[in-house]
C-alpha cells in the first residue's frame, strides 16, 4: 500500500486514526498507542520485513543494557570496597589504583558489548541492502580476469526506513557507551524510537535524547499543536504539490537514456534537479515535523536555508543537518581525536607546521564520512562518486582557505562584506548544482556525457526555438513554478532572521492568520500538480 506523507492515504485513513487512539487513550499508555500506530504503518509498506528492523532494536537493546550493566557492576567493585577506609595511606593507594584499573577493565569489556553490537546492527543492513553491489564487484571482477565463474544475485527485499532506524541504534549504542544516556529498560520504548512513523521513510534521523521524554510524555492533542502541526504539514504540500511535482515531469524527460541537451539546457537542468529535490525533500520533511507536532513531539530541523551557504560545509551545515550532525558525531569527531591524529598534530606540527598537520587531519577525518556517506545513500556508484565529489571540495576549502583570506585582503575586499559573500554564495550554488545532478544521474558515465554537453554547441541548447516547452513543461506550469520557488525563497529569508516565523502565524491577528491559511490551502487545490498528465515525484529518501 502506497502510505508515503503526501499520499491520500496518509491523510485521509492513517493520519486521523492515529490521532483518535492516540486522544482516547489514558495519558501514560500513549506511547503504546503511538507505537501501534507506528507498526501499523511499518507493516502496510513493508508487510513482515517489520521482523527485520525488530531484531535491529533487539541487538540494540540486548547491547546498551550490557553495556550498562558492564559499566556499572557491583561486583568489579568488591576488591577496592574491601580495603577498610581506615587503612593505611598505602592500603588507600592500592584502593585507588584498583578502582582504576577495575573502570578500565570494564571500559574495554563493554567497548566489546558495544562493538559486537553495532556490528550486529550493521550486519542486518549490509546483508539486505549491499550483498547484490558486492556480487556485482565480485562478478565484474571474474569478467576482468576472464573467469567463468558467477555470482548469482540475490532477491532480498529491504524494509523501509533501513538506514535511517539503524543510524539511530548505533548513535543510542555510542551514546549509552559514553555514558550520555542511560540504556532503556523498556524494549518496547526503544522500539517506538526506532520506528516512529514521522520519522520512519524520510528521516530526520534522531538522537535518542530528542524524543525520549516527548515520545513518552502522553501530551494531549490541542489547538496549539494540531494548528501548528496543520501549517508545516501545509507549507510541505504546497513545495511538494506546486512545485517539485510539477518539476518532476521535467527531470523525467531531462534524465532520460535517449536525452540528448546540450549548453543552456544542460545548466537548466542541473537547476531544475536541485531545485525539485529541494522541494521534495525538505517539503516531505516538514509534513513529517508537523505530523509529528500534531502529538506534541518537536523534531529536530533538517533544513536550515541551505541556498544560503557561502561554501560547501556551511551547506552540509544547513541541508540534511541530522545526517551531517551524525556523522560529525560518530565518525568526524572520534577520528580526528583518536589517538593517532593526537600523535600526528604533535609531530606534524613540530616536523611540518600547522597549516600542513591541519589539512592531513581534515583528509583522515573528511575521508571515511563522505565514503560512509556516499554508500549510506545506497549501493550505486554515482552516490560513491557523490560522497567522493564532496570529499575533494571540502578538503579543497579547508586546504584554499588561508589562501583566500590573503587573496580577499590583499585586495581589499571585506571577506564578509556583500560583494565577497555574493561571489561565495554563487561559487557554492555551482558546487551544489555539479553534485545534485551527479546524485541524480543514472550512471557516471550519463553524468560525464552531460557535463561535456553543457560546454557543446549549440550552446543555447535550442532554449530559443522554444525546446525549454518540449520537456514537459507548458508556459502555466513554468509561472507557477517560478511564483511558487519565489514565495518558497521569501519565507525561508524570514526564517533565516527569525527561525519561528512558521510558528508564529497562528498569533497574528484574525485576518492575517486566515488569509495565510486560506492562500495556501487555495494554493494546494488550484496549482497542485496532480491528476491527468502529472507524475508526483517519489519521496526520494525513502529508499535510503
Amino acid at each position: 500500500m502506497n502510505m508515503a506523507y503526501n499520499t491520500n492515504t496518509f491523510f485521509a485513513l492513517f493520519l486521523p486514526f492515529a490521532m483518535l487512539i492516540y486522544q482516547v487513550t489514558k495519558k501514560k499508555y500513549r506511547w503504546v498507542a503511538l507505537l501501534l500506530s507506528s507498526i501499523v504503518f511499518f507493516m502496510l509498506i513493508s508487510n513482515m520485513l517489520i521482523g527485520f528492523a525488530f531484531l535491529t532494536t533487539l541487538f540494540t537493546y540486548a547491547g546498551a543494557l550490557f553495556i550498562e550493566d558492564t559499566l556499572t557492576a557491583k561486583k568489579l567493585k568488591k576488591s577496592a570496597e574491601n580495603i577498610d577506609e581506615s587503612s593505611t595511606s598505602k592500603t588507600q593507594d592500592l584502593k585507588k589504583r584498583l578502582t582504576k584499573e577495575e573502570k578500565q577493565l570494564r571500559k574495554r569489556i563493554a567497548k566489546r558489548y558495544m562493538i559486537l553490537a553495532i556490528v550486529l546492527v550493521v550486519s542486518i543492513l549490509v546483508v539486505l541492502k549491499y550483498s547484490n553491489f558486492f556480487i556485482m564487484i565480485v562478478n565484474n571482477v571474474f569478467a576482468l580476469t576472464r573467469t567463468k565463474n558467477e555470482i548469482s544475485y540475490l532477491k532480498l527485499f529491504v524494509p523501509i526506513g533501513i538506514s535511517f532506524y539503524t543510524m539511530q541504534a548505533i548513535g543510542y549504542l555510542v551514546d549509552v557507551y559514553f555514558g550520555r544516556i542511560e540504556a532503556e529498560k523498556n524494549f518496547f520504548k526503544l522500539f517506538l524510537f526506532m520506528i516512529f512513523f514521522p520519522t520512519l521513510m524520510e528521516g530526520p534521523i534522531c538522537r535518542w535524547t530528542d524524543l525520549n521524554n516527548q515520545l513518552f510524555e502522553g501530551k494531549s492533542i490541542n489547538s496549539d499543536s494540531f494548528i501548528n502541526g496543520f501549517i508545516r504539514i501545509v507549507w510541505g504540500l504546497f513545495k511538494r504539490m506546486v512545485i517539485s511535482d510539477r518539476l518532476n515531469a521535467a527531470i523525467i524527460f531531462f534524465y532520460k537514456p535517449s536525452a540528448s541537451y546540450t549548453g543552456l539546457m544542460i545548466f537548466i537542468c542541473m537547476l531544475v534537479t536541485t531545485i525539485q529535490l529541494y522541494m521534495e525533500f525538505s517539503g516531505t520533511i516538514d509534513i513529517v515535523i508537523g505530523t509529528a507536532r500534531i502529538f506534541n513531539i518537536k523534531l529536530p530541523e533538517n533544513f536550515k536555508q541551505p541556498f544560503l551557504a557561502k561554501s560547501a560545509a556551511e551547506f552540509w551545515r544547513r541541508w540534511h543537518i541530522s545526517l551531517g550532525t551524525w556523522f560529525k558525531n560518530y565518525i568526524f569527531y572520534p577520528v580526528s581525536t583518536s589517538s593517532l591524529m593526537k600523535k600526528w598534530n604533535k609531530y606534524g606540527r613540530k616536523h611540518c607546521g600547522k597549516y600542513l598537520t591541519n589539512v592531513v587531519i581534515s583528509a583522515i577525518a573528511l575521508f571515511p564520512v563522505w565514503m560512509l556517506n556516499g554508500l549510506w545513500h545506497g549501493p550505486q556508484t554515482t552516490y560513491i562518486m557523490y560522497g567522493v565529489y564532496y570529499f575533494v571540495i571540502l578538503l579543497l576549502e579547508v586546504a584554499i582557505e588561508p589562501v583566500g583570506t590573503m587573496f580577499w585582503n590583499r585586495i581589499g575586499f571585506d571577506e564578509n562584506g556583500k560583494l565577497v559573500s555574493g561571489f561565495k554564495m554563487v561559487r557554492t550554488w555551482m558546487i551544489i548544482l555539479i553534485g545534485e545532478m551527479l546524485f541524480r544521474a543514472n550512471s557516471l558515465k550519463a553524468f560525464g556525457i552531460m557535463m561535456k554537453n553543457m560546454f557543446t554547441a549549440p550552446y543555447d541548447g535550442d532554449f530559443f526555438s522554444g525546446k525549454i516547452f518540449e520537456i514537459g513543461l507548458d508556459a502555466a506550469d513554468y509561472i507557477v513554478a517560478i511564483i511558487g520557488i519565489i514565495i518558497v525563497f521569501a519565507v525561508e529569508l524570514k526564517m533565516e532572521k527569525n527561525p519561528e516565523y512558521l510558528e508564529n502565524i497562528p498569533k497574528l491577528s484574525t485576518p492575517k492568520r486566515w488569509a495565510i491559511y486560506y492562500a495556501l490551502i487555495l494554493a494546494i487545490v488550484i496549482f497542485g500538480a496532480y491528476g491527468a498528465g502529472y507524475q508526483p515525484a517519489d519521496l526520494i529518501y525513502a529508499g535510503f
